[in-house]
């Protein structure tokens, strides 16, 4: 078999992915993919249950993105059926979805797949009746403890054994690879591998922000106040708003909670001289509204490693963010300050010195230690070696536990 970079074709299966429901769904998927499509031949196969609206059958959506062919599959299937049907529906829709990614390539020759456990199943059924070896990218804090969202005896089951007969598994951090493995998710290679930033962040040029009236402070996120904790950020921004008010907090994205967190901000007589809701940004004006700020606001209940902190670093911005997943083995004192989860008092501290000028940061160090690390190029080439070596090394088959000599 040639091993050759730019032969390698590779099969994205993926839990999340950017759809017509929700461009941002997994958006640090797509960017692995076309961080990787940059070395070699990829093509993505993702598909989703649609709620509310009749779909006779499969509904296939083909399209190039940034280059890369993706096959979006939609199907209808009720909560209430029975599980083994429901696996048998999304089993059909990922094979009509990965027919058009063969067609496409003209085959593959290693498997990808991006978050448990179902499309984990497809790849093991490929390796023990194709030969075809996969890895694992695991994005999911369902692991962590705080969450308590890893539940089910079969699903426990069938999870270890898909991560047991997998080349590799990869994962955002250090902390999430060690809380699979103490729910007994073994695997001889784990890897950490950093989310990749897009372009847009590394190609914006740094330069030095003009003289403010008010210091910028800035929190991105999906608005999902159970693990975001943002209803505790505004309490915190509403004591330090009673202080002083040489301050904005700039609130980027969109989500569930959003307009429960709008009129929570009312209630506390937030407005928009102290809090802004931007709402949804993407691309370019995302990037120019981020490199706006002075300091990005993390709060979390609990998290992995949100790659908004990647995007800031890039960017030369400082982060004060909660001790939680594994945040603590990228924020440090040279780029942030980290704080327990759910301590108020300590994140109004912190944001009061900042503004008092007691700490400050060397922005332009921060970009230079980040700017190459998270690109898509040094990500794109690091998992196209990965792809090589799992094709050179070759896989065991069903039932053996050792790699072929």
């Amino acid at each position: 078999m040639k091993t050759d970079k730019k032969n390698i074709k590779v099969l994205y299966l993926a839990r999340w992915y950017p759809h017509r429901y929700d461009p941002m769904f997994g958006l640090f998927v797509q960017r692995h993919a076309e961080a990787a499509a940059r070395f070699c031949r990829v093509g993505v196969v993702y598909t989703h249950i649609v709620e509310g609206e009749k779909i006779k059958g499969f509904e296939t959506d083909f399209s190039f993105t940034n280059g890369v062919p993706v096959a979006r599959v939609y199907y209808n299937s009720p909560e209430k059926t029975f599980p083994l049907f429901r696996f048998i529906k999304y089993f059909r829709a990922s094979a009509a979805g990965i027919r058009k990614i063969k067609q496409e390539l003209g085959g593959f020759d290693v498997i990808h797949v991006h978050i448990l456990t179902r499309p984990g199943i497809i790849a093991l059924w490929y390796k023990w009746f194709h030969r075809k070896p996969y890895l694992i990218s695991e994005h999911w804090s369902r692991y962590l403890p705080l969450t308590g969202q890893y539940k089910g005896a079969f699903r426990k089951w069938i999870t270890r054994l898909v991560v047991k007969n997998a080349s590799l598994v990869t994962t955002v951090t250090q902390n999430l690879a060690n809380a699979m493995q103490s729910h007994g998710l073994k695997n001889r290679n784990y890897q950490v591998l950093a989310n990749v930033v897009a372009d847009d962040f590394s190609d914006f040029p740094l330069k030095k922000m003009p003289q403010k009236e008010k210091t910028t402070f800035l929190h991105v996120s999906c608005f999902d106040d159970k693990p975001k904790n943002i209803s505790g950020l505004l309490r915190v921004i509403k004591s330090l708003k009673n202080k002083r008010d040489d301050f904005l907090f700039k609130m980027i994205g969109d989500g569930m909670d959003l307009e429960n967190l709008k009129e929570f901000a009312g209630e506390l007589g937030l407005n928009e001289k102290t809090v802004v809701f931007t709402g949804l940004l993407e691309g370019k004006k995302l990037v120019e509204e981020m490199a706006s700020g002075d300091l990005l606001v993390v709060f979390s209940h609990y998290e992995n490693f949100p790659v908004v902190i990647n995007e800031c670093f890039v960017l030369g911005i400082p982060v004060i963010a909660t001790r939680v997943g594994g945040i603590p083995e990228f924020v440090n004192e040279s780029n942030g300050r980290l704080v327990d989860a759910g301590d108020e008092k300590a994140l109004e501290e912190y944001l009061n010195d900042y503004l008092d000028g007691k700490f400050s940061f060397d922005k332009q160090k921060i970009s230079e230690n980040y700017r190459h690390a998270f690109s898509s190029e040094t990500i794109g080439r690091k998992l196209c070696g990965i792809y090589k070596k799992i094709l050179l090394v070759g896989t065991p088959t069903m039932g053996e536990g050792k790699k072929k000599n």
